[in-house]
């Protein structure tokens, strides 16, 4: 409506391109402002501006789309500090948080795989979330509220390796399609996409980063629209499956990452990841659903829904040079016969 020649101009608060690769909310300036956020680019056909809100150690935040950052980001965190961020429901509606680690490196583990010089650990949240640390860019994980409780953010840093991170929060409804499954900790929605294991790098060699032990979570694939079953396979490398077993023997053989270094079922105790029903690609079943070693048969499922469960054990010393795996999947169109099941 108009009153005395101004008109009174309403326009949604959704998600829109800020500057620097970065997201944000479309806001007047005035709630930008209040909201202590960075006015960039302009919305809602120039009304408003795309408010991007980053915070840093020692604060909260309950708006969607917040970017945790450590002091100074980009440039190099180097202090010997516990830094928090405590992340609040914006409304009753919302049931889920998703967290994009944009730019997370922090010590690496020791050599038994335990997270000791640098940490990132969240609670408060309805599921137990494995300790993180080391190289964690690019890759995300969901987690519930418990019920109206706050989660925190906990990054632990000793000040002896250069670490800056650059996070994500994302706050998703209670009825929103984009919602994970229950027990999931990661959630991918593509057809095809590659999986990695915490603090998996990018080193094309047996050295550098190293597997982290202690973890146990589902990684979720959403089934699309006439597609049935999925495919797994190792990642382009001979390094990208190294779960368990010396790896540098494996080198020293010349089998890493081969089907000679693969290891399945019973074998399997300590560090693998399950795969439900698994056959071969030649039609073969595998009557196990575990793998582990170093290298990776491709297998495909067609258990629903379709999930991978990472496991690792306490203890990595024995497991020489593991660094994770990286797992590449591809979803696969349903034949007639399925299509009509």
């Amino acid at each position: 409506f108009s009153f005395f020649g101004f008109g009174l101009v309403r326009f949604e608060n959704g998600v829109c391109g800020g500057s620097n690769t970065l997201e944000g909310t479309c806001y007047t300036k005035r709630q930008c402002s209040l909201a202590d956020g960075v006015g960039t680019t302009s919305c809602a056909s120039g009304i408003g501006v795309c408010c991007v809100i980053q915070r840093t150690c020692g604060e909260s935040s309950s708006l969607n789309n917040t970017y945790f950052v450590s002091p100074g980001f980009p440039n190099a965190y180097t202090d010997s500090s516990i830094c928090t961020f405590t992340i609040e429901k914006c409304n009753d509606d919302i049931c889920q948080v998703r967290i994009d680690f944009l730019s997370l490196t922090l010590a690496q583990p020791d050599d038994n795989g335990t997270c000791l010089t640098d940490a990132l650990i969240i609670t408060g949240g309805a599921s137990v979330i494995p300790v993180i640390c080391g190289e964690k860019t690019g890759q995300h994980l969901y987690l519930d509220f418990n019920g109206n409780a706050s989660i925190t953010i906990t990054i632990s840093t000793s000040g002896s390796s250069s670490g800056a991170w650059n996070i994500k929060i994302a706050q998703i409804g209670c009825n929103c399609p984009n919602r994970a499954p229950a027990g999931c900790l990661q959630y991918y929605t593509e057809l095809s996409a590659t999986v990695t294991s915490c603090n998996f790098g990018t080193s094309g060699s047996q050295t550098g980063t190293r597997q982290i032990a202690n973890q146990n979570y589902g990684v979720c694939v959403a089934m699309l629209p006439g597609y049935c079953g999925i495919q797994w396979a190792q990642s382009s490398g001979v390094y990208t499956f190294t779960v368990t077993n010396n790896t540098y023997t494996s080198v020293g053989d010349s089998t890493i990452g081969t089907s000679a270094a693969s290891v399945l079922g019973s074998n399997c105790t300590s560090d693998f990841v399950v795969i439900p029903g698994p056959i071969y690609i030649n039609g073969t079943l595998v009557n196990t659903d575990r793998f582990c070693g170093n290298g990776f048969p491709t297998v495909i499922s067609y258990s629903k829904p379709f999930v991978l469960t990472v496991v690792t054990n306490a203890n990595e010393v024995n497991d020489t040079g593991n660094r994770g795996f990286s797992l590449t999947y591809t979803q696969l169109r349903c034949s007639g016969s399925l299509l009509l099941g």
